[in-house]
């Protein structure tokens, strides 16, 4: 199962706000607990700054993902909030990531796209040791 949310954000977005978006956006798309593995892709949209946006070949560089955010990382505290709001589709969040990939892009629609993918069928027990004599 694959869900992919769109979370489109303003300047300076309360964690509350951002984690309440996400909840429902969540909740829209599954509404019953996810179980076993997950695979979990963000990718943060950042507002673009003016001297990037003022210039056309910047900005079209920018958009396809030539030039990205190099400054102080902000996907640290926002995966943390991620990671709270998809408590709504899925028990033991962190316990159950088995792949996590964040980016970061400038873009001028700034967003926070979130996709979830379950992995393989589900828990597994841990393979038993096999001992030769």
């Amino acid at each position: 199962m694959v869900i992919h949310l769109m979370i489109e954000h303003e300047h300076l977005l309360t964690k509350e706000t951002l984690m309440k978006r996400i909840r429902s956006a969540a909740k829209g798309q599954c509404p019953q607990k996810l179980k076993g593995a997950l695979s979990l892709e963000i990718r943060l949209f950042d507002h673009m700054p003016f001297d990037i946006a003022d210039c056309q070949k910047k900005r079209t560089y920018a958009e396809k993902g030539l030039i990205r955010p190099v400054h102080v990382s902000i996907f640290q505290p926002n995966l943390q909030h991620i990671q709270e709001a998809l408590h709504s589709i899925a028990d033991e969040v962190p316990l159950q990531m088995v792949d996590l990939r964040v980016s970061q892009f400038y873009s001028m629609c700034p967003r926070v796209e979130i996709i979830i993918n379950t992995v393989g069928g589900g828990t597994r027990p841990s393979p038993k040791k096999e001992t030769s004599i």
